[in-house]
């Protein structure tokens, strides 16, 4: 039996992709410090990362010690880690963060050079036999010398002497710290990335369409690859500037679970909101765990009723350089929802960007899917524009009736248009026709009243119910 199948305890390793058995780290100065839940505030940003702010107990000792400061996020941005003391006399002489974590390919280039055990199982019966290999290289994919030959890939289980070295299973703080007899505790705080939340809106439209029933859920995800238990989870909606540094750990693997079913939001306390500078805070209601690869959602807003309008928009581009023969093939309108954010609930709240779903409630009873739009951060008293598709049985048509170039060089032209507005429906619809016309315009004649903005002339229509409106109009162009 060779010397390494002899050893009281070996660590044992399959191919590159398999998962390493994990023993506890030694060797440290002091037993890690846990940080309770009861002590920890979170804060997540729209940005994709998070702040992590909490208390840590310490042990009374007078004197100089090393401190291991264990669940820390395995994406922390090192040059961003704060510690401070808590009470009592306490001077920070230094913070080391190791990013030697523990996977099969550092096991290896740890052993790179050095003889390792590869496992044979004998094919009748069984039995395992450990053969001495050495590492002779890990560079896309695993090179051994064993035998007196060479083998690549793996050409059984490896295993390894119980030696991890500075490996360790997950990243790890030390602190080196003075203390006096009265000290009690510490403060640490960081950032890290692997921390986003999102908003995701439900709008139910009612039958009449006036109204719609909107509903706001926060999705929390955490991808910092440890657990964060929090007694207060916060939530920033706005922008805020970062100044890139050292890169973070790489991103720890996701296990995607539901923490939260979505029910009725207006059973759950809704979280508390106030403005700090620039961003709005979002504070959510009691304690909250984060899992590890957990994706949260939690109730933001609602359900409240909102006065909601429905448009038909065509938006054209006509070309006035130059006659255009034959006419346009129609197009079909987007469909658009539109609501004032006006004071939603009391003390009026914000609505973070995030997407909008909407739905109708189908003959059947059961509420239809019928499109979705993402909006941007909208202020108390701003409007939402939600465009959900086209209208399936509205259809716009545009021609070019009349062209003259007025002058020799044509860069002053004049041009006419005819648009016909085709509703399919029982019902009336409303149609906002807005052309985008290039340089310096005007518009000379038109069979309705048009309004200008910035660079489009805009018409409301209302055509009825299996129907057809024209719009015509003649405008005057210098470029």
């Amino acid at each position: 039996m060779s010397r390494l199948s002899r050893r009281p305890r070996i660590l044992a390793a399959a191919a590159l992709a398999l998962p390493v058995l994990v023993f506890p780290i030694r060797g440290h100065a002091q037993a890690p410090v846990p940080a309770p839940a009861s002590d920890r505030v979170v804060t997540v940003f729209t940005g994709g990362f998070g702040q992590v702010w909490e208390r840590r107990p310490l042990t009374p000792q007078a004197g100089p010690r090393d401190l291991v400061l264990d669940g820390i996020s395995h994406r922390t941005l090192a040059e961003s880690l704060r510690l401070a003391g808590d009470g009592g006399d306490i001077a920070v002489q230094s913070l080391s963060l190791s990013r030697n974590l523990l996977t099969p390919r550092a096991l290896l280039e740890r052993f790179l050079g050095k003889e390792v055990g590869v496992v044979k199982v004998h094919p009748t019966t069984g039995e395992e036999k450990i053969e001495k290999a050495t590492v002779l290289s890990v560079q896309n994919g695993v090179v051994l010398r064993m035998g007196g030959r060479i083998e690549t890939g793996m050409p059984g289980r490896l295993v390894f002497p119980d030696d991890l070295g500075g490996l360790s299973a997950r990243p790890v703080l030390t602190a080196r710290i003075t203390a006096g007899a009265a000290a009690r505790g510490l403060t640490l705080t960081y950032l890290t990335e692997g921390l986003s939340w999102a908003t995701d809106y439900t709008a139910v439209v009612a039958p009449d369409g006036g109204r719609v029933s909107l509903t706001g859920w926060a999705s929390v995800q955490n991808d910092t690859g440890v657990a964060l238990d929090t007694a207060r989870l916060r939530l920033v909606a706005g922008e805020v500037n970062r100044a890139m540094g050292t890169q973070p750990m790489a991103k720890a693997p996701r296990t995607m679970m539901m923490a939260e079913a979505r029910g009725a939001a207006a059973d759950a306390a809704l979280p508390v909101r106030e403005a700090q500078g620039a961003v709005h805070v979002y504070t959510l209601a009691g304690a909250q765990t984060l899992a590890a690869g957990e994706r949260k959602q939690v109730a933001l807003l609602g359900p409240v009723e909102v006065p909601v309008s429905e448009t038909l928009l065509s938006l054209g581009h006509p070309q006035v350089f130059g006659p255009v023969p034959g006419g346009t093939t129609p197009d079909h309108p987007q469909v658009r929802l539109s609501f004032d954010n006006k004071s939603l609930v009391a003390g009026g709240l914000p609505l973070p960007g995030g997407v909008v779903r909407a739905y109708r409630t189908a003959s059947d009873g059961q509420p239809l899917f019928v499109g979705s739009d993402r909006i941007s951060d909208t202020p108390d008293g701003g409007r939402v524009i939600v465009t959900l598709g086209r209208a399936f049985d509205v259809t716009v048509k545009r021609e070019q009736t009349a062209f003259k170039r007025l002058d020799a060089q044509g860069r002053n032209v004049e041009a006419a248009f005819k648009i016909t507005v085709a509703n399919g429906r029982a019902k009336p619809a409303r149609v906002r026709i807005a052309e985008v016309l290039p340089g310096d315009w005007t518009i000379t004649e038109n069979s309705l009243v048009h309004e200008r903005s910035g660079d489009r002339a805009r018409w409301l229509v209302e055509v009825p119910g299996k129907g057809e409106l024209v719009l015509t109009y003649k405008v005057r162009v210098l470029r």
